[in-house]
């Protein structure tokens, strides 16, 4: 599964992905890997899924974060509020 990292104010795909590792927990590959001219990938990460439940549940919570960054860089609050 390929996501739109845009609203979370990362440079690049690779930042993005440092973060989320670092930060969060949970790893992505950066889409740019994948398109022979990376540009097109810049903003993209891909997630696999081919993991036991309880490993892909607790990357849910942890992904749950992931929200507040993006609210803080809107300005929203978690339920799209400002």
């Amino acid at each position: 599964m390929l996501a739109d990292i845009r609203p979370f104010g990362f440079a690049s795909d690779v930042e993005f992905r440092d973060w989320l590792v670092r930060d969060i927990g949970v790893a992505a590959v950066p889409g740019s890997s994948f398109y022979p001219e990376p540009e097109l990938g810049r903003y993209l990460v891909r997630f696999a899924f081919c993991k036991r439940e309880v490993t892909l549940r607790a990357a849910a919570e942890r992904l749950a974060r992931v929200a507040t960054r993006a609210a803080q860089k809107s300005g929203r609050s978690r339920h799209g509020l400002r």
